[in-house]
Formats: C-alpha cells, structure tokens, sequence
C-alpha cells in the first residue's frame, strides 16, 4: 500500500513541496500518494502587489501576477480544489466540504491572513481613506487611490508583527517617493512610516543601511508605534500618539490559521509551534509546517518556504524509511528590497547571521551586492518573476543557491560590532 503524505494548501510552501517530494520520492523509487488541498484554483506572485498600485510595467492589472494554480502542480498529484473545515492529528485525517482524508505523514503549508476587523475603525475606512496591497483586491484599490492622491500626508502603517514580508512597507514607502516624483506632487507629500519596531528593520546592519535610505529620500520614520485605532483622517498608537493622514497604507495584524489553533497545533495565533531546525511540529508527531503558518524566528517570505521546503520533503523521507528528522534549518531567507529609482538592495541572512555587505552568491565575484543600492539589484527583483513561475513553482534548484544559507562573500568581521 502506497504511503500517504497530506499537503494542506496551495500556495508557494504546499505547491514546491508536493512538486519536490514527488520529484524525490521517484528518484529513491519510492511510491508515494500525494494529496495537495487548497482553496486558491489562482496563485498570485505575491511580490507583484507591490508594484501593481503604481503601474509598473508587466503589472497592470492581476492577470499579470495571477496563473491557474493546477498548472503549477506535477503530474502525479492530485489537487483537491475545496475548502478545509478541520484537522485531526490523533486519527490522522483531515476533512473538507465533502470528503474526509487519511494521512501517514501531514505538511501543513495553510499561510497566514491579514485581520482587518482587529484594528477599531479599520473596517469603516478600508477602501476608503485607509488601503493595503497584501491581497489582490486591496492592491487594485489602492492603485486608483494613488492615482488619484493630489498630496499631503501618506503614511504607511506596519499595524503589529510578525506579518508577510516585513520589508514590503519599506519597499512601498521608497517606490511611493519615486512615483510622487514622477507625477510632480513629491514635494506637495510628507511620506511617513509607522512602524511597531525600533527602526526600519529588525537586524541593526540592515536597520543602518535602510533607515539611512529612508531618511536619504526624505521619508520620516515613526518607531515604536503600533495601530490601536483609525477615523478618515488620523491613526491612534495605544499611548495616543496621532499620526494624520491624507491617504494611508497599512499593513494590518496577521494571524496564522484557525484549523492549526482548533487542532491544537498552533500558539495562540494560529502559527504552528514548529521546531525551527527540523521544521516538525512540536505538537503532536508526523506533522511538519512550511512557510507562513509555522512560528519559527525568520521573515514570513517566499523564498523562506522554498527553502523549507527542502528540509520538510528531507525529512518526511527520513522518517519514512525510519529514520529521525535531522535539523537541517537554519531560517535561511533571500530577498531584493526595492529602493525606487531603479535600484534595489540584496539581503542573505537566516536565524543567527544577520544581513550584512559581501557579494552574492559568488565571493569576490558577486554579481549582486548584498546590502547595497544597485541596479543589477534592481534587474534582479525584475527577473525573480520569471524565476518564480519557471524555477520556483516547479521545484527547480537554484543555481549556487541553497536551502541553507552560506557566509561565502559576506564581511562577516562587521557583526563584531554588533
């Protein structure tokens, strides 16, 4: 009998995942049954919500960014297409709508959400005076708001962490200063940003280097301030600190998945407790978590998923042929930080090394630079939509590029000082 493995959502973690242990699997000649259940039949290149509210080239409108989902999905396969009302680790199934399903070994991969109806007065002014860019509508939105905004205040929120792709709001706030710009009203606009951190970044090399872009550009930062509350025309932090607003994009609190907390798994707020070496669930055994529903100390990103996926697909097949689960993760993410004005900056970092200035992926080489302003930066954000769909999606390796992240080209002596 074949054995079973369950992959529980259908964006980037569950589809590189079942796409990679498929691939696996039949290279060690092991059968394997593999069941890959979503409710997305269109996946979005989440990264491309960010350039939709300005009109970038190539991202015009959602059929730029979104692709049916089951032509991503490898032959072998079966794509169930249906909602998931629950989880039970202890008989090893999972239901839907209309059917229940076994499992030998389980991969939850279900993302998290942004809770607007969590912020008081959010619900009222969204889509209104208030706007965000993590969901496909709320991009297409927020691009005729900005087409329509004439100057004043815009300030970008960071409403509370952990959400999706932390520098996304930075990376908004500097694309948003070079659209102003463009459209002659940049010196009409007073661009803040509201952040629930110390400064622009988490790690303090990289807070350096993007607070002083930021500033560079004019572009006032307010930290230690999360949302409490928000009217039409002004946001509230819980000490009562008020920020107004002629337009405003926020990033509101994300929480994981309701399934993963009725089932027991999660922490509160819907991540899974994950170990973060071997990327098992702490709860309960033959469950691992990939991507944005798991707990783990690194960027909720999509480079960060396929990397785990490497390690989850490692080491369901150990455990498949008896043996344990190796700690193979270091929390390894990989991302292109847009600065306008064509130029980008590269970060490599994972759990315990922090971004730093070096080449990448070739020492000395390069051709990108890590944690600096360039243009090939830029080329290479651009040229990541093309990867993810041919390269990623698939399950393809990456060139000089793996699931743990390597010191190579990195000037690692800075860290001394911090």
């Amino acid at each position: 009998m074949n054995i079973h493995v369950l992959i529980l959502g259908d964006g980037i973690g569950g589809i590189v995942t079942a796409n990679l242990l498929l691939k696996e699997a039949r290279k060690k000649k092991l059968k394997l049954k593999i069941q890959l259940v979503g409710n997305s039949p269109m996946h979005t290149y989440q990264p491309g919500l960010l350039f939709l509210p300005f009109q970038k080239p190539g991202y015009k409108t959602l059929q730029d960014i979104q692709k049916p989902a089951a032509g991503f999905i490898a032959p072998g396969i079966e794509y169930i297409c249906e909602n998931i009302t629950a989880i039970d680790t202890d008989q090893r199934q999972v239901t839907t709508g209309n059917r229940t399903l076994s499992y030998d070994w389980l991969v939850l991969g279900l993302g998290c959400r942004a809770l607007i109806e969590e912020v008081e007065g959010l619900p009222e002014q969204w889509g209104k005076h208030v706007h965000g860019f993590y969901t496909p509508d709320s991009a297409v939105r927020l691009a005729r708001a900005m087409e329509e905004f004439n100057g004043g205040d815009l300030v970008i929120d960071i409403a509370d962490m952990p959400i999706k792709c932390p520098v996304a709001p930075l990376e908004f706030a500097c694309l948003a200063d070079h659209y102003l710009t463009q459209h002659g009203i940049r010196e009409k606009t007073r661009i803040t940003l509201v952040t629930p951190l110390d400064g622009a970044f988490t790690k303090p090399v990289c807070n350096d280097v993007l607070t002083d872009i930021l500033l560079e550009k004019n572009i006032n930062i307010v930290a230690n301030a999360s949302l409490d509350r928000v009217t039409d025309s002004a946001m509230y932090c819980p000490d009562g600190q008020e920020v107004p607003f002629d337009l405003m994009v926020t990033v509101p609190p994300h929480e994981g998945s309701q399934l993963i907390e009725d089932a027991g798994l999660g922490d509160g707020l819907g991540f899974g407790r994950t170990d973060k070496q071997t990327l098992k669930s702490a709860a309960t055994d033959r469950v691992f978590l990939v991507g944005d529903n798991n707990n783990v100390p690194t960027s909720k990103a999509g480079s960060v998923a396929h990397f785990q996926a490497d390690v989850v697909v490692h080491n369901i097949l150990r455990e498949i042929s008896g043996k344990a689960a190796e700690p193979a993760a270091d929390g390894h993410a990989n991302c292109f930080i847009e600065t306008g004005y064509n130029k980008a900056v590269l970060v490599d970092f994972n759990y315990d090394i922090q971004p730093v200035p070096g080449k990448f992926p070739i020492p000395v080489i390069g051709p990108m630079s890590l944690l600096r302003e360039s243009y090939l930066n830029h080329m290479g954000k651009l040229a990541f939509k093309h990867v993810y769909w041919n390269v990623l999606l698939p399950a393809l390796p990456i060139p000089m590029v793996g699931s743990r992240m390597s010191t190579m080209g990195k000037q690692m002596g800075l860290l001394a000082d911090h």
